[in-house]
């Protein structure tokens, strides 16, 4: 029995190399930006003179625009592209936190903290404001909330449009913003220095010994 030839799959060229162009003419763009038309006979001689390849380019221009470049280079080139493109693609992923009108200090700090935590991660975050029975009637309350959400997150996020409401929900979306993000953690780090340990902290300075003098 035969055994089966395992071939690494590459990437899948989207034009037409060497012997598979068939046109009768076509304009050469060399790598000094000048450009040349030429038959096509002629263009695979001087690829092969050149140990390069003659790579179809732009197939639908009159005559096909064709280049000499080295095709295993090319196809090395586009799989680290193609890899590099996947490394730099993350999944966003929205996150969610309900607050009430009436949402006291702490509470609204707690969640808050919270959001900015998630937007430091790279995730779109949604702030659901409910409003209960009829606590709709106070929807300026409401707006109030999602402006100090907007102004406590700018240091992280945009906000991603105007608070919509429906029904008796108030929603505001935030888009983590990488340069601020970056920015608030140069100066997290900067203001959160390490701590001094007991043995390495300054021993305190004694006060001046004070005498009575007889008046």
């Amino acid at each position: 029995m035969k055994k089966q030839k395992t071939t690494t799959q590459k990437p899948k060229l989207t034009y037409r190399v060497n012997e598979q162009i068939r046109v009768p003419e076509v304009r050469i763009v060399f790598q000094d930006g000048t450009q040349q038309v030429m038959k096509t006979i002629e263009a695979r001689r001087m690829a092969e003179d050149r140990n390069l390849d003659l790579i179809e380019v732009q197939p639908n221009a009159e005559p096909p625009v064709c280049k000499l470049d080295n095709l295993g280079k090319l196809l090395f080139k586009m799989d680290k592209r193609d890899k590099d493109l996947k490394k730099k693609q993350k999944t966003t992923t929205l996150k969610e936190l309900r607050f009430h009108p009436n949402t006291d200090k702490h509470d609204f700090d707690f969640k808050t903290a919270h959001l900015e935590e998630f937007l430091r991660k790279g995730n779109r975050v949604r702030a659901t404001i409910v409003f209960l029975g009829r606590s709709i009637i106070y929807k300026d309350k409401g707006l109030e909330l999602a402006e100090r959400l907007t102004e406590r997150l700018s240091c992280v996020s945009n906000r991603d449009g105007d608070p919509k409401f429906e029904g008796k929900k108030l929603f505001v979306y935030f888009e983590p913003d990488k340069k601020k993000i970056d920015a608030f953690e140069r100066i997290k780090a900067k203001t959160s220095g390490p701590a001094l340990t007991p043995a390495l902290a300054p021993a305190p300075v004694p006060a001046p010994e004070q005498k009575d003098t007889p008046e």
